[in-house]
């Protein structure tokens, strides 16, 4: 049996390493594993798509299923409703105000559970916990997308390399356009923060190709990084006054970015003591406080379950020239439709990027397909 979980978890490359050393998707198929491998007939996972990519929450969620037997239970706490969708036969909703109180209902079917969540209402007990419901949003055609497109002002990045350790990054030469969002979805490791830090600046490439005297353009971005790592001992509202006076007290911010990611409530806690989740909101707030011609945004949905990302995304939308990696697809499908870029490559060994990319429309209301 542990055999076949390192196998079907993709963990006999990391064998023989600490577990100190593990990286966050790492550690988690590791956590999934030792749960999975033991024998008893209760079986609990807290949120086990976290720092997952999608390929992975997918192999996860089957290993958490390979768990049922007609003597055990498995009880799964998920905010990913992709992942709940497809690893659940029953599902309890949770309703509340954060950091107060919480009330779980009655199990429902899987579809009904969903549809009860993204709704807001509890039909058996006649009760509203949400002022809205979560549904997506449907988009112009790929061709209007397209053709609008071509009136944008555009940016080019060179063919650029980059190497660390064993890994090789190779992004082949590209372009981008303002007024666009693009979502940058690929496995872990295959170089889409290394990507991303690279247009902001922060990393140098190796190698640049092309003419001998090519560099890499100089873009005015605003970057939000992947691992958000408190250094600030001020409370959140004078770390927003020191970073983005002017934009945190203007009106328009405050309704389109502020309310929604609910920062009021944190301002007078200590950016240190903030949750993750917390901070990602507050980190949120100060990519998007800042005036850049370019957002690149990594993983904005990270910490947080489906009815906060849904606002981070949003925010994000308002902001329409921006480059996003995402983990979570259901929160990437529900409103990044104007662009995908997939990133190739083998994990961990190489990975080939060009932002060259397709666009999808979605047909249906994930609230009202069939589960």
């Amino acid at each position: 049996m542990k055999e076949q979980l390192c196998a079907d978890l993709e963990l006999n490359q990391v064998l023989d390493r600490n577990v100190g050393d593990l990286s966050g998707g790492e550690l988690q198929r590791f956590a999934i594993a030792c749960v999975a491998i033991q024998n008893a007939e209760i079986y609990m996972f807290d949120e086990p798509s976290s720092y997952l990519d999608v390929k992975q929450r997918l192999k996860a969620a089957q290993v958490v299923r390979s768990l049922l037997r007609p003597n055990s239970y498995v009880i799964v706490v998920e905010h990913d409703l992709s992942v709940l969708d497809y690893l659940s036969d029953f599902i309890c909703c949770l309703y509340g105000q954060p950091g107060v109180y919480g009330v779980v209902t009655l199990p429902f079917s899987v579809r009904e559970g969903i549809n009860i969540f993204l709704s807001g209402f509890v039909p058996t007990e006649n009760l509203r916990f949400r002022d809205v419901s979560l549904t997506f949003k449907v988009a112009d055609t790929p061709q209007e997308i397209a053709e609008e497109a071509q009136t944008y002002a555009r940016f080019k990045y060179p063919t650029m390399t980059k190497t660390q350790g064993n890994f090789r990054l190779r992004a082949v030469e590209g372009e981008f356009t303002d007024s666009q969002i693009i979502v940058m979805l690929g496995e872990n490791g295959t170089g889409k923060t290394t990507f991303i830090r690279m247009l902001a600046g922060l990393l140098k490439p190796d190698t640049i190709e092309g003419e001998s005297d090519a560099e890499m353009p100089e873009f005015n971005v605003s970057y939000k990084p992947q691992k958000i790592s408190p250094k600030s001992q001020l409370p959140v509202r004078h770390l927003l006054h020191q970073k983005i006076r002017d934009a945190y007290t203007h009106p328009q911010f405050i309704s389109d970015v502020m309310k929604p990611l609910l920062i009021e409530q944190l301002m007078d806690q200590d950016v240190q003591n903030l949750s993750g989740g917390e901070l990602q909101r507050v980190a949120l707030c100060l990519c998007l406080g800042k005036p850049a011609d370019i957002y690149l945004i990594d993983e904005p949905s990270a910490y947080l379950d489906s009815e906060q990302g849904q606002p981070s995304i949003d925010c994000t939308a308002n902001c329409p020239q921006s480059l996003v990696t995402g983990m979570n697809l259901f929160l990437s499908v529900y409103l990044y439709v104007s662009a995908f870029a997939i990133a190739l490559g083998t994990p961990t060994s190489h990975g080939n990027w060009k932002l060259t990319p397709f666009y999808f429309v979605p047909v249906c209301s994930f609230a009202n397909a069939a589960v």
